[in-house]
C-alpha cells in the first residue's frame, strides 16, 4: 500500500546481508563497528542501497524522520553511492538493465528534490564503467571510478574538500 509506508519495505533478510541500517548518527564509533562487519558477498543491487541512504536524510520507510535542521545555515543533503560491481540482481530480476532502471528511477527522483549525489565505481574486476552510476551521479564530476580498492581514500578526501568549500552567494 502506498499510503502505509511500512508495507513498501518488505523485510527480506539474505545471508549475504546480515548487518542490521543505522539510522543518521554522529556516533562514530557505532559507525565504524558497523563498518567493520560488512563482508563483500553475493550479487549487486545499488538500487536498494542508494534508497535507504536516501530515506535516512528525508526519514520514512524503516527510518526515523531526521532532526529539524537548525536556522542561520545552509545544508546540503548528500548520498555517496560506492559500489564494487555492476548490477547483478534485485529481488525481481537478474536482468541488469532492469536493475539499472530502477536504479535510475530512484536517482533521478532523489536529485529532483535537492539531493546532491556522488557516486563511486571501485572496478577491481576490469568490470566496463558502470553506465548506472555515471547516470546517478549529480554530474559527471560527482562520478568516479577507481581500480583499487587503495584509492578509496583519496577520493572521499577530494569529496569532503568540495562538501567544506565555502560557498558565499549575495
Amino acid at each position: 500500500s502506498v499510503s502505509t509506508s511500512g508495507t513498501q519495505f518488505v523485510p527480506e533478510q539474505y545471508a549475504y546481508c546480515p548487518v542490521q541500517m543505522l539510522p543518521l548518527s554522529n556516533n562514530w564509533s557505532a559507525l565504524a563497528a558497523e563498518v567493520q562487519t560488512l563482508n563483500p558477498n553475493g550479487n549487486t543491487n545499488q538500487t536498494i542501497g542508494f534508497a535507504h541512504g536516501w530515506m535516512s536524510l528525508v526519514g520514512g520507510g524503516p527510518y526515523p524522520t531526521p532532526p529539524v535542521m537548525a536556522s542561520g545555515y545552509t545544508y546540503y543533503q548528500v548520498v555517496i553511492l560506492l559500489s564494487d560491481g555492476l548490477n547483478t540482481e534485485d529481488r525481481w530480476s537478474t536482468a541488469q538493465s532492469y536493475v539499472d532502471g530502477r536504479e535510475n528511477l530512484a536517482c533521478t527522483n532523489a536529485k529532483a528534490t535537492g539531493v546532491i549525489v556522488y557516486t563511486i565505481q571501485v572496478n577491481t574486476s576490469n568490470d566496463p564503467t558502470a553506465t548506472a552510476l555515471q547516470n546517478c551521479a549529480t554530474s559527471s564530476a560527482y562520478f568516479f571510478e577507481v581500480t583499487s580498492s587503495g584509492a578509496i581514500n583519496s577520493i572521499f578526501q577530494q569529496i569532503g574538500t568540495q562538501l567544506s568549500k565555502l560557498r558565499v552567494s549575495s
